[in-house]
């Protein structure tokens, strides 16, 4: 019994389709087909007419009873080919050729006397329609009206009708009959299969476009650059529904009031990006309108539209497009442009697809506004580079000025003292010196800025630079006992010592210096007023004379008013 499924399967398989309408029509002319080769070989082999000769008999001695009796059988184990191949449309032509063929053949030429006969045109009316639809239906009405006809205009040129037998024509009306119920069933069968497929199509439909809409949103958020979101998401749209064949995207400029395009697919958006397209928000356009309104649009060509819906404004670029959907692109209620989809089908946009398109135009939108958010947090964040590279090479710059202003300073002052103050003492002798010599590691240490370690003697010397403001103005040298380990942490106590050292020296520098200026402002101040207290010109130069002579330890000192006369240099006197 397994095996005998197995090859009914085989033999009758229906692999190739996909749909529960196509799969049921395959199993419908496979049934229908083998019912009638079985019934064919039954009446060609069994039937007998009033002469007692079998339809098989009568073939082979008539020619138009032997075409309808191969054609018949031909025609029918094609169909049952052509459905196994797949060809369902071609097997219910063949089978609703096979039934008019013989059958409505058959009638006319039988001149319709019997009223049973006209049972036979059933078939011929009712499975046309069956398996091919309405237009099929229409043509096999006219052509059972045609087979009607010309079975009367028959009846006069044909001998009179031959008899047949009550049981004949009982099995020929029962079996009529019967196939009349069976359509019948079919065609409610075949109803309720269509709505259930149409509607699991269309929620595979949505499905799928929803699906699509979530992996075209999820592409886009991955972008972070402005004009890469734009280009993918045009491009990526194009791609992911067939039906659409250009995309555009609008964004409106800071004025808000007009919306210029900013991302189109293929050669007609590179010409369009040159021009530099746009449309004012509200004008008579779709994209006009979605942004004005902040509502999906569509619009159909001139030819395409009917009453009440939008005229499509075309575009010589885009000829052929004979519907058009523009989605706003909003962050919350604030519209920041427009989605554009074009296609050349007038049915690409069902009232049902406009939610899941909207949701994909606010997953651009949301896009399109976290780029720019992206790009202007990375132009802050360059700006704020600039800023600190700025600040830092200002810094730095400071840092040059100080340490060449410490250097000088240092330098004037060691220079005005006439020598360098230091300091030795031994501890083993308690002896000091005001004086120190420049050893050899009191030199590396100011030479090289870093902190110098030695043996000599038998004892370690350690030498560390003294500085201020990075600027090296001395240095200070310990001699330790040979066998004396110092630790990291010691190293850097006297660092911060020698630190300490040099800020402290500075301090008193700039105490002597404060001093210093002091002690020249208050002599300024007293020569001023001495020069003041006098009471002609003669006795304050002579006075300014003598004050400069004992301040500054001057050997002669000349004071002369007016000018030289044209000509004349001025020579020592």
């Amino acid at each position: 019994m397994i095996a005998v499924r197995r090859f009914l399967s085989y033999l009758f398989s229906t692999a190739r389709y996909t749909g529960l309408v196509e799969k049921d029509q395959a199993r419908l002319v496979y049934g229908i087909g083998g019912l009638m080769l079985a019934l064919g070989t039954f009446f060609v082999t069994v039937s007998l007419n009033s002469e007692g000769a079998s339809l098989l008999s009568a073939a082979a001695q008539n020619p138009t009873t032997a075409f309808y009796v191969y054609s018949f059988f031909i025609i029918t184990a094609a169909s049952l080919v052509l459905v196994r191949l797949g060809r369902i449309r071609y097997a219910n032509l063949a089978l609703a050729l096979a039934f008019t063929v013989t059958l409505g053949g058959a009638t006319a030429r039988g001149g319709f006397y019997n009223p049973a006969d006209a049972l036979f045109l059933v078939p011929v009316l009712v499975l046309p329609g069956l398996l091919l639809g309405q237009r099929a239906l229409i043509g096999s009405t006219a052509i059972v009206l045609g087979i009607v006809v010309v079975a009367l205009s028959n009846r006069t040129f044909i001998p009179p009708p031959q008899t047949f037998t009550v049981q004949y024509q009982l099995i020929a009306s029962s079996i009529m009959l019967l196939v009349t119920a069976g359509m019948i069933y079919l065609t409610l069968r075949f109803a309720r299969l269509s709505r259930v497929e149409a509607v699991a199509g269309e929620r595979k439909d949505r499905l799928n476009l929803a699906t699509i809409t979530s992996q075209v949103s999820q592409r886009i958020s991955r972008r972070m650059a402005l004009n890469e979101v734009l280009n993918s998401a045009v491009e990526q749209v194009r791609d992911s529904y067939p039906t659409i064949y250009h995309v555009q995207i609008f964004l409106l400029d800071e004025s808000g009031k007009n919306a210029r395009l900013a991302a189109s697919t293929g050669e007609v958006g590179r010409l369009l990006m040159e021009r530099q397209h746009g449309l004012l928000v509200g004008s008579q356009s779709v994209i006009g309108q979605v942004t004005a309104l902040n509502r999906p649009v569509i619009a159909y060509s001139e030819a395409m539209a009917k009453e009440g819906q939008t005229i499509h404004r075309r575009n010589e670029l885009l000829p052929e497009t004979a519907e058009e959907a523009a989605f706003p692109l909003r962050i919350g209620d604030t519209v920041i442009g427009a989605l554009d989809l074009q296609s050349k089908a007038t049915s690409a946009f069902e009232e049902e697809d406009l939610p899941i398109f909207q949701s994909l135009a606010d997953h651009i939108a949301i896009a399109i506004d976290n780029a720019r958010l992206f790009e202007e947090t990375e132009k802050q964040l360059r700006e704020n580079q600039e800023l600190v590279e700025r600040t830092r090479q200002t810094a730095l710059e400071i840092e040059r000025l100080n340490h060449q202003l410490t250097g000088r300073f240092w330098e004037d002052y060691l220079t005005r003292r006439g020598d360098s103050p230091s300091v030795s003492i031994n501890f083993d002798d308690r002896s000091a010196r005001g004086q120190a010599d420049w050893t050899s590691t009191l030199k590396e240490a100011v030479d090289n800025n870093h902190v110098v370690q030695e043996k000599q003697s038998g004892s370690q010397v350690i030498a560390v630079p003294l500085r201020v403001r990075g600027q090296v103005i001395g240095a200070m040298e310990f001699e330790l006992d040979n066998s004396g380990q110092l630790a990291p942490e010691d190293l850097n106590l006297i660092e911060e010592v020698g630190e300490q050292l040099g800020m402290a020296a500075e301090t008193n520098r700039l105490f002597e210096s404060t001093q210093r200026v002091a002690q020249r402002e208050a002599l300024v101040n007293e020569i001023a007023t001495q020069l003041q207290a006098s009471n002609n010109v003669e006795t304050t130069l002579n006075m300014a004379a003598r004050t400069l002579k004992e301040t500054l330890k001057a050997n002669r000192v000349s004071i002369r008013l007016g000018t030289p006369p044209n000509g004349q240099n001025g020579g020592r006197k």
